[in-house]
């Protein structure tokens, strides 16, 4: 059955100066404006939207917002267009440039929360932070396709900022990113601020990471003093991290926090499926069952066995197997730091007997199963019965489900008797376009009964004993092609493979 059931299954410096040169100078950025009354003054955006955010559609995306938008727009978008092709969701970015008056940057006078001897300008953070959540906010969520959830970004003066943002509106953003802050602002306001700050707040679904130099850097720009404020007064449900990093400057930091702070942000986040094998089964007493789950990016999987959702104190997926020595209803959750990326699964394995076999019939003959084809148009399975076959034959070593008469419109129907040759689990994994069934014995495995699309696999472990089981296997494909597959795994093993011909017998006749 090699050729029918063909499958692939399994269970189980990015930059150069010129590459990166080319990134930045590509990157599409919308030039836009917004008056703030908040502000008193016209307020310049630049925009960067997914490739993927096409007029028409209804997806929603998380934003990320950055601070100094003249010098961070093309890197902080880089970085999320690269991350976005593995490590996180697709995100709109919002970045906010500094404004100028008479040769005169405002950006002290934004980014600092308090006034200081020496920067007259500085102490308008708090105006800063009603223009965002004021008139910023609701500007992009009015014009943009967001979801609601955001992050926001800020290096040196702008870290206080985004630290202040934290501490003041700690649910208007779900992350914050600070990269190098200069916490030594005014006597190390912000490390004041924080230790009373910290313990009057509640978290369910945010992150916080902060990045700091090496050696004096680290002392003086105050980011240990606030990992040591964290680490006494930090809330639960609060995630944070402070990222240590040798051998860069002040400026290259924006680099590695972007980088490290979005994948943090995102941490378990996968574009993939959350999967498990086998996904149902029946479960014999004092027999465990070991299931393998998928966790490439999925870091923190927890699983549940008595149909509950399973929370980040519930037991943790070891070493990518889970092993149940119970019946169980199973629940799987791969957590993600933002908990709406989070993925659950669930599995039903009832108590049971093994399926019982059946003496080897008489003229029963290894090779392959015998098959029958049929020609038709439906819209789910046909009473077999009732139908003249047009081919029939063996699913030997020159049988070929794409190499039958007609592609579509047809139906196909494969039976015999399968060998078993030693008591135990047998996991079986199918998925298939257009409709199909498959039967050991009387016990169904797999309906996938109607018209479907591929990309559904479905696994089954059933406890079998030693000896022969009769096999049928129904199929049908309306239109599309032909696209069936099916593997299974014998006792002891983890690897998958299609079922050898000398295990698939046939009597001659359908």
């Amino acid at each position: 059955m090699n050729k029918l059931l063909p499958v692939s299954f399994l269970f189980f410096t990015l930059f150069s100066g010129h590459s990166l040169r080319a990134q930045l100078t590509d990157v599409p950025v919308i030039y836009d404006t917004l008056y703030s009354n908040v502000l008193k003054e016209k307020r310049p955006l630049e925009i960067v939207l997914p490739d993927s955010y096409k007029p028409g559609d209804t997806a929603r995306y998380d934003v990320l917002y950055t601070t100094d938008g003249e010098y961070t727009t093309r890197i902080v978008s880089s970085f999320a267009q690269f991350l976005a092709i593995q490590f996180l969701p697709a995100n709109i970015v919002v970045s906010i440039p500094n404004t100028t008056t008479n040769g005169q940057r405002h950006r002290e006078r934004d980014m600092l929360p308090t006034n200081a001897e020496g920067v007259t300008e500085s102490g308008g953070a708090a105006n800063f932070l009603a223009f965002i959540r004021d008139e910023l906010m609701p500007y992009i969520n009015k014009k943009y396709r967001s979801s609601g959830v955001n992050t926001l970004y800020g290096s040196s003066y702008a870290g206080v900022f985004t630290m202040f943002a934290f501490l003041k509106e700690p649910h208007l953003f779900q992350s914050f990113l600070l990269a190098d802050p200069a916490f030594h602002w005014d006597n190390e306001y912000m490390i004041r601020l924080a230790g009373e700050t910290l313990p009057t707040l509640h978290f369910t679904n945010t992150t916080l990471l902060i990045t700091g130099r090496e050696g004096a850097p680290l002392q003086y720009m105050g980011v240990a003093a606030i990992d040591s404020v964290l680490k006494a007064k930090a809330p639960a449900g609060l995630r944070w991290k402070v990222n240590v990093y040798s051998d860069e400057t002040h400026n290259s930091m924006i680099f590695r926090t972007v980088y490290d702070g979005l994948k943090y942000t995102y941490y378990g986040f996968s574009h993939d499926p959350l999967e498990f094998y086998p996904r149902n089964g029946i479960f014999v007493k004092g027999q465990p069952i070991k299931i393998m789950c998928n966790s490439d990016l999925m870091r923190d999987i927890r699983y549940t066995t008595d149909g509950s959702m399973p929370t980040r104190n519930s037991q943790t997926v070891q070493d990518g197997f889970i092993t149940l020595t119970t019946p169980s209803e199973l629940t799987v959750k791969a957590f993600c730091n933002r908990d709406e990326y989070s993925k659950t699964g669930t599995g039903h394995f009832p108590e049971g007997t093994p399926l019982p076999a059946v003496a080897k019939p008489g003229k029963a003959q290894p090779g392959g199963f015998s098959y029958a084809y049929y020609e038709g148009s439906w819209d789910s399975l046909p009473d077999f019965k009732k139908l003249k076959p047009v081919k029939a034959g063996l699913t030997d070593s020159l049988f070929d489900i794409h190499k039958m008469p007609k592609q579509d419109h047809f139906a196909c129907l494969m039976q015999g008797y399968l060998e078993v040759k030693e008591d135990g689990y047998y996991l079986f994994g199918m998925d298939c376009g257009g409709g199909a069934r498959l039967y050991l014995g009387k016990q169904q495995l797999f309906d996938y009964n109607g018209v479907h699309e591929a990309g559904h696999f479905q696994s089954f472990t059933v406890p079998l004993l030693k000896g022969f089981y009769p096999f049928r296997l129904e199929y049908f494909q309306k239109q599309g092609g032909p696209d069936l597959q099916l593997v299974y795994v014998v006792p002891g093993k983890e690897n998958p493979d299609n079922i050898p011909f000398q295990y698939q017998y046939h009597t001659g006749g359908r």
